[in-house]
């Protein structure tokens, strides 16, 4: 394990706040994520985020057979809403990007909104 993957007691967020302490599930990959992995084409497997960032796969993991829940968590991992957030390096947002094509277009294409079915009101 490199030094900067070490457990590591609370620190400060770049804004001042604290952070939780990194957990084991923070710096390995799980079984279930390793499977996940498995599964995908060399071309969508995120090798660099699942190095480098391996609690980001394993919460992936997790929320894969959940849609809508994957979906929000693409948006938060891809939008700042806070203000201030570093970002990733450009090659694991690119394969965050490409996952998040492949997530919604070939894993699950499929999804729901309120707005299906609803008509444009001149039918009646």
């Amino acid at each position: 394990m490199s030094p900067d993957m070490e457990p590591k007691t609370t620190e400060a967020g770049p804004s001042g706040e604290l952070r939780r302490p990194y957990s084991e599930n923070d710096l390995r990959l799980s079984a279930e994520s390793q499977a996940l992995l498995s599964t995908l084409t060399d071309s969508v497997r995120p090798n660099q985020l699942a190095e480098r960032f391996p609690r980001i796969v394993n919460k992936m993991a997790t929320l894969w057979r959940r849609p809508s829940q994957m979906d929000q968590y693409f948006d938060e991992l891809l939008i700042d809403k806070r203000g201030n957030r570093q970002g990733f390096p450009l090659g694991i947002l690119m394969e965050i990007i490409t996952l998040k094509e492949h997530y919604q277009t070939a894993a699950f294409p499929t999804r729901t909104s309120i707005w299906d079915g609803a008509t444009d009101g001149s039918r009646r």
